[in-house]
């Protein structure tokens, strides 16, 4: 089901709520007219206590608002993406607003670089009034447009709707109510500018007659006449194919409710959702105990190490230490290729510095390599580096005479 509402007059606010005149007309999927009619805002809230739930779904809301409230402009904006295209969009249109910008609703379709996009300018008071009308009959739309936007805008087509003293035109992106005295000066001017092109225009005329434009010329234009079957929002509805530009833009955007099977299972998700964030914290606060912890009993340990060894500075860790001083081992000692993976590591950080000689394993002492390097701040920067890595480096020896200006050095490298 699809319901259309045209607000045909100015809506008012009042103490007792809100004064306006509207047609309504809800179709069916098949886009047969269920119902249809002109009331006022009373009349119409007690057609939407009839048609809800389904009012309350913006998809299925189409609402057209006088043409004469609405300004309608298509210009070139620069930009090279549509982002940027549609920020710089109001100031585009700022030269054809009276008013200041900031108290107009800007809308546009969706931008194309290099074209002309189209817009629709209203301002944000009358949109106000109209969402909060709607509002209160329990209506919330999802399309929001022209009333004249919903006409044919094909090429080299003028779709005209005659209704009493007046006429909505359509031709392409230009859009207007028009005076029924002054029509025909109009569309001769719009038939004009549409002829000049390969093919000859077309006028369509809905719910009137070329008897009704009296002295107009329409030599070379083709005419059609349509004759309205059933309302004038019924041919409106049926005219439109939602690509008119859609106010609900910006600040009033419509957020759709989920449908189908995500709208099924989103509380699902949304639970699961809460659940895992309250496990990562969780785990969050256990792992920042745990390193608390394990700070603490570091602390303890090198305390421990300075009291028994007698020492100031303790470098790797203090209780694998211990362990290998008195000979024991708790079965996570690293083994000779891990040692001499995580060596060829820290020999990376000083590459170009150094020449290896020789290496050396024994499981209970570690790894003795021979090398020679360039000066002191090479180990340094070797030592630093296999720290990093949780190992112990300690220069057993050093012998610079061999070597001239390099430096000959014997170290053991160990787990931490």
């Amino acid at each position: 089901m699809q319901l259309f509402v045209w607000i045909r007059t100015p809506v008012v606010r009042s103490s007792e709520g809100f004064e306006a005149g509207v047609d309504y007309l809800v179709r069916d999927e098949a886009g047969l007219i269920q119902s249809a009619g002109h009331t006022d805002a009373a009349g119409f809230a007690q057609v939407v206590e009839t048609l809800a739930p389904w009012t309350n779904e913006p998809a299925n809301v189409v609402v057209l608002v006088p043409v004469g409230d609405v300004l309608a402009a298509s210009c070139v904006v620069p930009g090279r993406s549509a982002a940027q295209i549609r920020r710089a969009v109001p100031y585009a249109v700022e030269e054809f607003v009276a008013d200041d910008i900031d108290t107009m609703q800007v809308a546009c379709a969706e931008p194309v670089r290099n074209e002309p996009v189209r817009c629709l300018v209203a301002p944000r008071q009358s949109v106000e009034d109209w969402l909060a009308f709607l509002a209160a009959a329990g209506v919330q739309p999802g399309y929001l447009t022209a009333d004249a936007m919903a006409l044919d805008g094909g090429e080299h087509v003028v779709s005209v709707v005659l209704e009493g003293d007046a006429a909505l035109v359509r031709y392409g992106d230009q859009v207007a109510c028009v005076d029924l005295p002054n029509l025909g000066d109009v569309l001769e001017g719009v038939l004009t500018a549409s002829a000049e092109g390969e093919r000859a225009p077309l006028l369509r005329l809905i719910n009137g007659t070329l008897a009704d434009l009296r002295g107009m010329r329409v030599d070379g234009i083709e005419v059609e006449e349509v004759a309205v079957e059933t309302t004038l929002l019924g041919v409106l509805a049926s005219a439109f194919d939602g690509t008119a530009v859609n106010l609900l833009q910006g600040d009033y955007l419509v957020r759709r409710r989920p449908t189908g099977t995500w709208a099924r299972w989103r509380p699902v998700a949304a639970a699961a959702g809460l659940w895992l964030a309250v496990g990562l914290l969780v785990l969050a606060a256990q792992g920042f105990w745990a390193d608390f912890k394990a700070s603490r009993f570091r602390a303890e340990a090198v305390e421990l190490y300075r009291d028994i060894y007698g020492v100031d500075r303790v470098v790797g860790n203090p209780a694998a230490r211990m362990r290998r001083l008195l000979g024991q081992t708790d079965g996570s000692e690293i083994t000779f290729h891990g040692l001499v993976g995580q060596f060829g590591v820290g020999l990376g950080d000083v590459s170009g510095t150094y020449e290896l000689r020789g290496l050396a394993y024994s499981p209970r002492r570690g790894l003795d390599a021979d090398v020679v390097v360039s000066n002191d701040a090479v180990l340094e920067s070797l030592g630093a580096s296999l720290r990093r890595q949780g190992l112990d480096m300690e220069v057993i020896s050093t012998d610079s005479a061999q070597s001239g200006s390099r430096i000959g050095a014997r170290l053991r490298v160990s787990g931490g």
